[in-house]
């Protein structure tokens, strides 16, 4: 062979290119885990089930904590299908409600948002950001103040983050 450093060269690279094609480190991200985590009154929960109805402008999710065999905690987010910060107002689709129960009776339900939703007197305080909207899920944060119409007594919930999966 008159050249033999080109067949070298060429087997060496050769087994660079196959080498940097065969990485077995998959760059695709991992889909993140379902789920709704917030944090109240000092403890941060994590739903243990959670549920979803789709209407035509907004997901609604539905999420238990279990304390124990007598009580647990419910969340009601209202998430709109979109991109976008979404602040509680008159005529936002977002919405919460945060719920205290024993022996699956609630005993405090605290409201945020528009009531009825969309169109009336905004009660508490709050913001659902949604920060992506997939065919398979949606994914987010939100933070709320809910009241309880009842007593007055307000709950606030913050770092809250969720990821559901449609």
């Amino acid at each position: 062979m008159p050249y033999p450093f080109l067949a070298r060269a060429a087997s060496a690279l050769l087994l660079v290119a196959s080498v940097a094609c065969s990485s077995s480190k998959d760059d695709t991200p991992a889909p993140a885990k379902p789920g709704i985590s917030w944090t109240v009154d000092n403890s941060n929960l994590t739903a243990n089930s959670m549920q979803l109805q789709t209407s035509t402008d907004a997901y609604e999710v539905g999420a238990y904590y279990n304390l124990g065999a007598v009580a647990s905690n419910y969340i009601s987010l209202r998430i709109p299908k979109a991109v976008g910060t979404y602040p509680f107002s008159p005529t936002s689709v977002a919405g919460a409600s945060y719920s205290v129960l024993n022996n699956s009776v609630a005993t405090a339900v605290y409201y945020a948002g528009a009531n009825p939703i969309g169109n009336g007197t905004v009660i508490g305080a709050g913001t659902i950001v949604v920060q992506e909207v997939t065919a398979s899920q949606v994914t987010g944060t939100f933070t709320f103040t809910g009241i309880d119409r009842d007593t007055g007594n307000t709950k606030s919930l913050s770092n809250g983050k969720f990821v559901v999966r449609l």
